[in-house]
């Protein structure tokens, strides 16, 4: 009994070691293992296309909301409460790049009003086809009910006024150039622009600075 408890505990230590598990893995069925390893990778591609597959965005109730109501609604309807309307607009670079993908929004007069977003999702593009600098692909803005990609040319630039993020000063122009340059495009009377640039200048207190080349002031202010 003694010697059978001993042999029984030797054989069982055996199968329980690594390296027994490993000689019994080795001699096993070649169809057996094949099968296995084909089981294996399939549950790997399963889950490799799980994860690959991306959740198709969720809208917000409020924005389906606002681009319901402003495509079942007329523009006039519109205008009567909102300053700004963009319907289904749309900006797509080069028929391949989608800048602008079918913003549907309108803003209520006297209502403060900001677009957010990370770096390349339409910010400056949106607001670049609503004050005319970018064409239109597709879809329309309205400012004060005037279209933007209909409307008479350049109407809807003495509603509206831009400012880039970068680049908004040209350095080879003086401040008096300067001004007399964006008078000129925000539609003031030639007549009237000398008048109104001196009438800047000496509220702003640009006296000194005048007649210096814009590049040149944040070096000397």
């Amino acid at each position: 009994m003694v010697a059978q408890g001993l042999l029984c505990l030797c054989v069982l230590f055996l199968l329980e070691s690594e390296k027994c598990r490993r000689a019994v893995r080795h001699v096993a069925p070649i169809g057996k293992r094949q099968q296995n390893d084909n089981i294996e990778r399939q549950q790997d591609v399963q889950m490799t296309a799980a994860t690959d597959v991306s959740a198709a965005p969720v809208e917000d109730s409020d924005v389906t909301a606002e681009r319901e109501r402003i495509l079942s609604s007329s523009v006039d309807q519109l205008a009567s409460t909102d300053a700004v309307v963009l319907r289904q607009l749309t900006k797509l670079y080069d028929n391949s790049f989608l800048a602008v993908d079918s913003l549907s929004v309108g803003i209520p007069r006297g209502e403060c009003f900001g677009l957010l977003g990370v770096n390349g999702a339409g910010k400056t593009t949106t607001f670049a086809m609503m004050s005319g600098e970018t064409s239109i692909t597709s879809g329309d803005a309205f400012l004060a009910g005037m279209s933007v990609a209909y409307g008479e040319a350049g109407a809807h630039r003495r509603l509206v006024g831009f400012c880039p993020q970068f680049d908004a000063l040209i350095d080879q122009m003086t401040v008096r150039e300067t001004l007399w340059m964006f008078a000129r495009l925000h539609g003031i009377c030639r007549d009237d622009i000398g008048r109104v640039v001196a009438k800047l200048i000496d509220q702003l207190t640009l006296q000194p600075y005048a007649n210096r080349q814009a590049g040149k002031l944040r070096y000397t202010l």
